[in-house]
């Protein structure tokens, strides 16, 4: 609302007043006092900025500020971060934006919009199923494109299948066995090491974040996330959905890198910083990740034939057949040549080789 000009007095000294701008915010007359023991400066009719909750720290009950703003909250940090004796203290929390909550992903399949693809109706398609298996075969198992797929089948099997055919098919395996296996739950074992890290991909020229964490015990793979850049809400989904699949891994120590996201979304989901969780300094530190970035060598050179993605869809659908094949269906030699499901003594149906036990689940 506007003041007249000459209604406007000091709120402090009740003295005069001159014109002094404009608020850069609301764009309101801003005024200042002309008494040089004041100097006042107040928009009038401005609304007051909203109050930052008042946090106190829950480790030694001083008082917090604002560090940082996260992608969807605040990050607090205590006082007493720069006291240099017995009263330091650098912990730090979340708080949600007032009026909401942290939205917490307890499924991989949350990152995406899986309404975009549906199930196999074996009765409504032109090909059998004989002919479905291999097609993937060479999809999944061997990660070729679905260009070079359809031109094996024309030239090898005389069969001729478009490509877009080939990469619906690849998007409905990825979900069939999603929702027929699901992640790998693995029991409790001692010195368990959760192993994390984050690399990028593209899908359509744009940077996507693919996050993976790793069992050290069982070599399997037990969540992925797919998002648009790195922050503490997706590196939350990463570890969420990791417990969720198997809770024996609250007890494991988590390894990962300098990225701040990790111990930052570990703290919301009250997790055992203290003592469960480590940050290597160096490729020579013990333990380390260098067990996970083998992984990724395996999936970067897989996904180099594609050049790229074209949906977010597809980059999803990609890493989850990889995860599944990693987890369920390729032998690992650090496991004596079994696959980390048959490590943990899970009870599949009996094939005489792992692409018949694919097609189980198709």
């Amino acid at each position: 609302m506007l003041v007249p000009f000459k209604k406007v007095s000091c709120p402090s000294c009740k003295g005069p007043v001159w014109r002094y701008g404009k608020d850069p915010e609301s764009k309101l007359q801003r005024f200042r006092c002309k008494n040089l023991l004041c100097h006042r400066q107040f928009t009038p009719g401005k609304p007051s900025r909203k109050k930052n909750p008042i946090v106190i720290c829950p480790r030694c009950g001083s008082g917090m500020h604002i560090f940082k703003k996260i992608s969807d909250g605040i990050r607090f940090r205590c006082n007493n971060h720069l006291k240099k004796d017995h009263r330091h203290c650098n912990h730090k929390i979340n708080i949600p934006l007032p009026g909401r909550a942290f939205n917490i992903a307890s499924d991989p399949i949350q990152a995406i919009d899986s309404r975009l693809s549906i199930p196999f109706f074996w009765e409504k398609l032109h090909f059998s199923k004989s002919t479905v298996s291999l097609a993937l075969y060479f999809a999944v198992f061997k990660a070729l494109p679905a260009p070079e797929v359809a031109e094996i089948m024309h030239t090898v099997f005389n069969i001729n299948i478009s490509h877009d055919t080939i990469t619906r098919w690849t998007h409905k395996t990825a979900l069939n066995l999603h929702t027929h296996l699901g992640p790998l739950q693995i029991p409790y074992s001692k010195n368990k090491h959760l192993f994390v890290d984050e690399t990028k991909f593209k899908v359509r020229g744009k940077t996507r974040w693919v996050w993976v964490a790793k069992d050290s015990r069982f070599d399997s793979l037990q969540s992925w996330f797919l998002s648009p850049r790195r922050s503490t809400e997706y590196a939350r989904n990463l570890f969420n959905i990791a417990f969720t699949s198997s809770p024996s891994l609250w007890k494991s120590l988590i390894v990962s890198d300098g990225l701040w996201s990790y111990p930052s979304a570990l703290g919301d989901l009250n997790f055992d910083l203290e003592h469960n969780y480590l940050r290597y300094v160096g490729w020579d530190s013990k333990p380390n990740n260098n067990r996970l970035e083998r992984q990724w060598s395996t999936f970067k050179t897989n996904s180099s034939r594609y050049r790229g993605f074209k949906s977010d869809l597809g980059l999803w659908s990609f890493i989850t057949n990889q995860v599944y094949l990693h987890n369920y269906f390729k032998p690992n030699l650090r496991l004596d040549n079994l696959t980390p499901a048959q490590s943990v003594n899970l009870k599949l149906p009996y094939c005489l080789s792992t692409w018949k036990l694919f097609t189980k689940f198709l």
